[in-house]
């Protein structure tokens, strides 16, 4: 490969002052709102984003691309988003110390938010952070001018993300009250009109699955026997007909099993009776309203807006027999209160069917303080008896089978405790540390001299002796290296920690056992610390429980490392 020669003349010869290369791990985060994602975005695709980051990236020596995170329709104002989550998971792990993004409205609206990562997160991480067109850059900030002008920034995106929210509520508003809006999706039995704008038509293939369903409600049938009398006839649910107009595509979707909620819905939807009601579950951002359900009075309504499946008396009398059925359900419970608050449930939300993945429900025993008499069964086999079995099991049988398996998690690291103890402090944990940090301190020197290469070759750049080709040839090169020999270095420095840990007992597990060994039986702190799930599963009439904790990781974690440190002393 050609070079350029240094040419020596009277003058001195000027060597360059610039600093040592250590490439910024550098991340790309572009974000969409959902009002713009797929439509008109001046400029601000996604696509156009990461362009303008990259082009920024590679005049850059000193940044080298790492990974590209996107998250398209998603809310500035909120920085729960997967991609951003996945870029701090990578941030926190070490592999990224630097963000580059086209502007900081991109990074987030969220004036407090935003400026917490900026001004205390990413400072405290070593984070380098990039706002290119609004020419910010934390490594050149000096505390005053520029350091001022973010959190204003950061109050101006969140006061524009307000406004934006204002606008399109106000919007809404008024088509809303004028007819000339329609919900994101049109409800199950219509279909939008392909004649009339703003309007929608009977879908005819399932508005007989409708008049079924008030029908029996009518007759006085229950929300699990109607679902059982719809899954029995192999009714078409909501999910597969919007699969089936494609409206949804994907298969995830595909659930042909009708379900209580999904019934319950339908009945009390007042669209049935040929009127449109709009905001019946409002939010609002810009007054800080999160969604719920509003009040029948607060509904905004345009009667006589399509033809009914249901008559207004029909939906009426439903809507009476809910309120009937709630007051007595209520006084039920009221008058049970003491019985049932006196019946425990340690596995609340934690119990599932292993066949169906259905939750599974606790029927308690009301008519007698009898502790022992309470049964979990399958609540998806209460609604449609063809999907799953009762998977029935008693409330003390679990509690037992639970405790049995918590008590053989205590006996095991216990046994790993005694097996490390005798190790710590002899000379073979000596040798073994001895071993890794040999090979750190080797991993180490290859990475000076590679940086010193990187620095050399920075130089030669600068002063011209080498070409723009030449540079970003040999910088890839240079790049490669130094990025193996970082993640060798990385590794081997992660298994010293690893076996440090180990030996001082930091492992998130083992701490987790230390606060449960003196239990003598189940309470609700050692359910709420160490069960992640209990999974119900029936197989020929045999009922099995399989117990999922927390902290598998880190106890598959620390098994590893003892069979590791097993492994080198009996090789060493």
């Amino acid at each position: 490969m050609a070079r350029k020669s240094r040419k020596k003349t009277g003058s001195a010869v000027c060597v360059s002052t610039s600093p040592a290369v250590k490439p910024f791990s550098t991340a790309i985060y572009a974000r969409l709102s959902v009002e713009n994602s797929g439509k008109n975005d001046d400029g601000d695709s996604i696509e156009n984003q990461v362009s303008i980051c990259r082009e920024y990236i590679e005049e850059r020596p000193y940044l080298s691309l790492t990974d590209v995170f996107s998250d398209n329709g998603a809310k500035g104002t909120s920085f729960e988003r997967p991609e951003f989550n996945r870029m701090m998971d990578m941030i926190k792990a070490g592999k990224i110390n630097a963000v580059v993004c086209k502007d900081l409205s991109r990074f987030g609206r969220d004036y407090i938010e935003t400026g917490n990562y900026l001004e205390k997160i990413f400072p405290f991480l070593g984070v380098r952070f990039i706002a290119i067109t609004d020419h910010f850059d934390s490594f050149e900030t000096d505390g005053s001018e520029e350091s001022l002008m973010i959190p204003l920034k950061n109050m101006i995106n969140e006061l524009y993300a307000k406004d934006i929210s204002r606008k399109i509520r106000t919007s809404f508003d008024e088509r809303m009250a004028k007819g000339e809006f329609l919900p994101g999706f049109i409800p199950y039995g219509y279909v939008k009109s392909k004649t009339v704008e703003y309007g929608i038509d009977v879908d005819e293939e399932v508005a007989e699955n409708i008049k079924r369903i008030f029908k029996w409600r009518l007759e006085g049938a229950s929300i699990p026997e109607i679902n059982r009398r719809l899954n029995a006839l192999g009714a078409t649910t909501p999910a597969v007909r919007k699969l089936q107009l494609g409206i949804w595509h994907s298969e995830k979707y595909n659930n042909p099993e009708w379900r209580g909620c999904t019934v319950k819905n339908i009945l009390t939807n007042p669209l049935y009776t040929g009127c449109l009601a709009y905001r019946r579950e409002p939010k609002s951002l810009y007054e800080g309203i999160k969604m719920h359900r509003a009040p029948e009075e607060e509904w905004i309504v345009i009667p006589d807006h399509h033809e009914p499946l249901v008559s207004k008396e029909d939906y009426d009398e439903v809507q009476r027999r809910f309120k009937e059925f709630a007051k007595v359900y209520h006084a039920r419970e009221d008058a049970n209160k003491e019985i049932r608050d006196s019946i425990e449930n340690l596995f609340q939300g934690k119990i599932w069917c292993g066949e169906c993945g259905g939750r599974m429900r606790l029927r308690k025993n009301t008519l007698r303080k009898n502790h022992g008499t309470e049964v979990f069964y399958c609540g998806r086999h209460n609604d449609n008896r063809r999907i799953c079995t009762k998977h029935a099991i008693k409330y003390t049988d679990i509690k037992q089978r639970v405790f049995e398996q918590i008590q053989l998690q205590i006996e095991y690291a216990t046994d790993m405790e005694k097996l490390l103890s005798q190790l710590k402090g002899s000379d073979k944990q000596r040798n073994l540390l001895d071993q890794y940090q040999g090979e750190l301190n080797s991993a180490s020197m290859k990475l000076k001299k590679i940086e010193s290469k990187l620095e050399k070759l920075y130089e030669n750049y600068v002063d011209g002796i080498v070409s723009n080709e030449e540079y970003i040839y040999l910088k890839k090169e240079y790049d490669d290296q130094y990025r193996t020999a970082s993640a060798l270095m990385e590794e081997i420095r992660q298994k010293k920690a690893r076996i440090n840990g180990a030996f001082a007992g930091d492992n998130k597990w083992l701490k987790a056992i230390e606060g449960i060994r003196s239990e003598t039986e189940l309470s609700q702190q050692i359910v709420d610390k160490m069960i992640d799930r209990v999974v119900v599963h029936e197989k020929d009439g045999v009922i099995t429980v399989e117990l999922i904790m927390n902290y598998s990781d880190a106890k598959e974690e620390y098994s590893g490392i003892l069979r590791e440190i097993l492994s080198e002393v009996e090789n060493g």
